[in-house]
């Protein structure tokens, strides 16, 4: 799980700034904390800030650092990334370090880039009340020339040695990581956890992210169709549950599909199931005996005289739409150690529909996951749902340099309305500071 994130340079972070799911020493809501080795980290944060502060860009950062490990190498220059309301910030380099706890470990990845050339990296097993134990680093001297420094460990017999020697020489290109060679280096399982960690364990969810895989996702898996269904009847949205409907091909298909069906029907003739897409849905298709069928998710309503009446997922609101995207994420966070970001989690979203949800994951006594998410709702601002180590704010700096810090700094009394502290201004990172006299609306008027 997520334990810290460092960042500099990098759109709109000038220097060095940090946000972190480290637990304080407060004493509610103890089931929000886990322990993480000899660490308490928190289960779920709520980061608020006025549009452009930075919120978004924090997402971007942790986001760019896990497609960066999953290429295993640069693709481009990072230069048009840079914080550009510092001249001088063009010739630094973007820095970027993440400090996560994985099958029993507290590790810390970090990276220093400039332009298309990796100039450091690093991997570490933290201490965290003794000295940090290396795991590798990586370092362009001044002539451009590789240094590898490898944990003493792992360079027992020549050919361990002889392998970063090459390495040094002409194996790892100045764009490429050291930790996406983890094929190379089998036998430093810290390499190959990190990798995994960075790429399998921490997700993103954007405003715009679909989850078009509900419908395979609920036939193949029992316990996620009652989780979803489960979920859906504590709130009020007129969809009462999420239903298998099974067509026949020969009624699902038109005319105008017959070359497509009879490619799929080919198909299926080596194998009996088989996930497509078809008009912009994930849909399954089955062969059972010698009849084909497709499965597709529905929405189950119920009418004035408690009759059931389907309606296709596009016909539900935008708001249900995204709730549905949702559960996935909701899902593994409540059974796995997954870590999940969700940026602008109140896009589509009603604040109360909202409330109900995050309260509910909150409030889990046996979550095993963690929720971080960017958000301008206001009505979360509250001590019954969230520790103040949970909340966090960005904002702006007179240079235009996005600050993090936690309502925890303020050391706040337990009974302050946060939300309302938050909209008069009290914590910064006001969502709306216009003035709307200057708008002339007045002058407008007919």
């Amino acid at each position: 799980m997520l334990i810290r994130f460092i960042t500099s340079n990098f759109l709109s972070f000038n220097e060095e700034r940090e946000f972190n799911m480290l637990a304080g020493s407060f004493r509610t809501h103890k089931h929000h904390v886990y322990k993480a080795g000899k660490l308490k980290i928190l289960k779920g944060a709520a980061l608020y800030g006025a549009n452009g502060a930075g919120k978004s860009n924090l997402v971007k950062a942790m986001e760019f650092l896990q497609e960066l490990v999953g290429n295993g190498r640069l693709t481009k220059s990072i230069n048009l990334k840079k914080f550009k309301l510092n001249k001088t910030n063009q010739k630094k380099p973007v820095e970027f370090e993440i400090e996560f706890y994985y099958k029993r470990r507290i590790y810390s990845y970090g990276i220093s880039i400039n332009g298309i050339s990796i100039e450091k990296e690093w991997l570490y097993l933290s201490g965290v009340d003794k000295e940090d134990t290396l795991i590798f680093e990586r370092e362009k001297d001044k002539k451009g020339k590789q240094h590898i420094k490898l944990a003493k460990k792992y360079l027992k017999t020549q050919k361990d040695r002889l392998l970063i020697e090459l390495m040094e020489e002409d194996l790892l290109n100045k764009e490429e990581l050291f930790l996406g060679k983890s094929d190379s280096l089998k036998k430093i399982t810290d390499i190959k956890n990190a990798r995994e960690w960075i790429t399998e364990k921490l997700f993103f969810v954007y405003p715009r992210s679909k989850f078009d895989n509900l419908g395979p996702a609920i036939i193949f898996s029992e316990a996620f169709h009652e989780f979803t269904n489960e979920l859906l009847k504590t709130f009020d949205t007129g969809l009462n549950e999420i239903d298998i409907d099974d067509i026949e091909f020969d009624i699902f298909f038109g005319k105008e599909d017959e070359v497509f069906k009879n490619e799929l029907i080919e198909e299926l003739i080596d194998d009996s199931v088989k996930i497509f897409e078809f008009n912009h849905e994930r849909l399954v298709a089955t062969r059972q005996d010698k009849k084909y069928f497709i499965s597709r998710a529905i929405g189950v309503h119920y009418n004035s005289k408690k009759e059931k009446v389907e309606f296709e997922i596009s016909e539900e609101s935008d708001g249900t739409r995204r709730l549905l995207d949702f559960m996935p994420a909701f899902n593994n966070i409540l059974k796995s150690d997954s870590t999940y970001i969700i940026d602008e989690i109140d896009q589509s979203l009603h604040p109360t529909l909202l409330y109900t949800l995050v309260k509910k994951i909150m409030e889990e006594q046996s979550t095993k996951g963690q929720l971080i998410f960017t958000t301008h709702e206001a009505s979360l601002l509250d001590l019954n749902i969230f520790r103040q180590d949970e909340i966090w704010f960005a904002e702006k700096d007179k240079s235009g340099a996005s600050q993090l810090y936690s309502l925890s700094d303020f050391k706040p009394r337990y009974d302050l309305d946060i939300q309302k502290g938050y909209l008069k201004g009290r914590f910064g990172a006001i969502p709306f500071t216009a003035d709307l006299k200057k708008l002339n609306w007045q002058k407008n008027d007919a």
